[in-house]
Parts: structure tokens; C-alpha cells; sequence
């Protein structure tokens, strides 16, 4: 059971954690967050994902209220009070208290602990599907709080009986509302969007591994690509690599996971567990 939350460097009971209601946040739903898995009790490449904090943060013109080693240390002091070896993390930096309700002030920092996510086997075993929706996200290099598009959706989402939606624009395909997405050409290349798209801390080191046996294209796949496709699969911190074998009504190669799909997943177990052990 998780008990704390971390509000701006303070545990706080979880029941009684809470921001006053003159955050931008709630406002104006102007923030950012950032989310990583927790495993045998170490956040999964912390450095890369406290990197993309400041980041988002540069993008959005929020002051950190501290540094980013307090930051660490106000996650590892989180993690040691719920006791919990497999957890989610979730950092939010928000606006701040804005006595206009539109400026942004000193912005507040938050630090949720939540069970791991877990996914059904088959998932991996059998493939998703995903649902394309014609959209592309507003400052896209910030990992911001606004989802209004993806949670809008949810309902067609669920009807289609989709895991995802996968956002194009103007014919070129970028990424889902939580995901980085990539094609297998016929050729074995691997392609993905590299500009236009949040660069996802799994999407990094999946990349750098996947260099070292395929070809690799960052460039934003075209929606006539998805038909000639050989496979298709996304990455996140909590899925790391899960396979795609259908988009719409589009089946993506044979209909079922590819081999460099699977290849690439049990190389990015290995990466995680180098991690660990390092």
C-alpha cells in the first residue's frame, strides 16, 4: 500500500495531500509532468528522465523551486518511506499560485508513488491495435499535463477496442497520446518520427540498441507506409516494447508480432537489467 505523497519536499499522508485550488494547474491546466518505473527499488534510468524534467520545464518557462539533485533526493526519500521495491513514479511541476489565475508563480512540486502498471501477457503475445485520430500536440518536445485530446477520446478509443491512439497530420504519422510509435520497413529498417514528437527516455534507449543490429530512420513514417509495413510496435516506460499488428482497419504484416519486434523487446530486458545491476 502506498501511504505518502512528496507536495513540494514534504511526505504527506496520501489521504491529505492536496493543492490549493489557485494553481495554474487547475486554472488553467498549465504544468508538466513526467512519469518513470520503479524497479528493485531504483527509479529505470532516473538521470535521462530528471534530464527531460528541466527540459519540459526550459519548453514551458517554469522555474524549478529546486535543484535537480533535491529533486533525486526528494524521489529516493519518497520511494524509502512507502517501503516499495516496484512502483510508479509521477513528478509534477505546476504553475504555481497565481493570484491573477494566469501568470505563473513559484511552482509547486509534486511527487505521486503508485503501484506498478501491468499489462496482460497476450498484449505482448498477440499484439494491439491502435486507432488513428488527425492531431498533432501543442509544444510536442514538453511532456505537459494537457491530454484533453487523448482523454476526449477514450470512448472511441474503447469502442474500437484500441490501446492507443496514434496521432498524424498532414499524411505523416508522430506518435500516440503515450506513446512513441515505429514501423519495420520490408527491409528490416527500422522508422520512427524524430521531429514533431516527445523523445520518449524508452524511445532513447531503444534506439541506441536497435543501432546496433538494424538500420534505423528517424523520419516521420507516412500513413501509405502502415500498408506496406512488415510489423509495427510502441515504446513507453510502463509497456517498454509492445507490438502493433493492427491499425484502424489496416492489419500490419501478417497480422501478428514480428521477429525484430520480439528480438528488440528481449534486448531492451537486457538493457533494463544492465541498468540494475550497474
Amino acid at each position: 500500500m502506498i501511504n505518502f505523497f512528496s507536495i513540494n519536499g514534504e511526505l504527506v499522508p496520501k489521504e491529505q495531500a492536496a493543492l490549493g485550488v489557485t494553481d495554474l494547474a487547475i486554472q488553467r491546466g498549465y504544468g508538466l509532468f513526467d512519469y518513470f518505473v520503479v524497479k528493485k527499488g531504483q527509479p529505470i534510468f532516473f538521470d535521462d528522465y530528471l534530464d527531460r524534467v528541466e527540459q519540459s520545464a526550459k519548453w514551458l518557462r517554469l522555474e524549478l523551486p529546486v535543484t535537480r539533485e533535491e529533486i533525486r533526493q526528494q524521489v529516493m526519500q519518497l520511494i524509502r518511506a512507502n517501503g516499495k521495491q516496484e512502483a510508479g513514479i509521477k513528478i509534477i511541476l505546476t504553475g504555481g499560485y497565481s493570484e491573477d489565475g494566469y501568470s505563473p508563480e513559484r511552482c509547486n512540486l509534486v511527487i505521486l508513488e503508485m503501484p506498478p502498471p501491468s499489462y496482460p501477457a497476450s498484449k505482448f503475445e498477440n499484439g494491439v491495435k491502435l486507432m488513428l485520430y488527425e492531431y498533432h500536440r501543442t509544444f510536442p518536445s514538453a511532456k505537459t499535463i494537457n491530454y484533453l485530446v487523448g482523454i476526449y477520446l477514450l470512448p472511441q478509443q474503447r469502442a474500437a477496442n484500441a490501446e492507443d491512439v496514434l496521432f498524424h497530420f498532414e499524411g505523416h504519422i508522430y506518435e500516440t497520446t503515450r506513446a512513441n510509435f515505429f514501423i519495420v520497413t520490408k527491409d528490416n529498417t527500422i522508422v520512427t518520427a524524430g521531429e514533431g514528437i516527445l523523445h520518449g527516455v524508452t524511445r532513447k534507449h531503444l534506439l541506441r540498441v536497435a543501432r546496433h543490429h538494424y538500420a534505423v530512420e528517424e523520419r516521420r513514417p507516412s500513413l501509405e507506409e502502415l500498408c506496406t509495413a512488415k510489423e509495427a510496435f510502441i515504446s513507453s516506460s510502463t509497456r517498454l516494447l509492445m507490438p502493433v499488428v493492427q491499425v484502424d482497419d489496416v492489419i500490419i504484416g501478417d497480422g501478428q508480432p514480428g521477429a525484430i519486434t520480439r528480438h528488440l523487446f528481449e534486448l531492451m530486458k537486457e538493457e533494463v537489467e544492465r541498468y540494475l545491476e550497474g
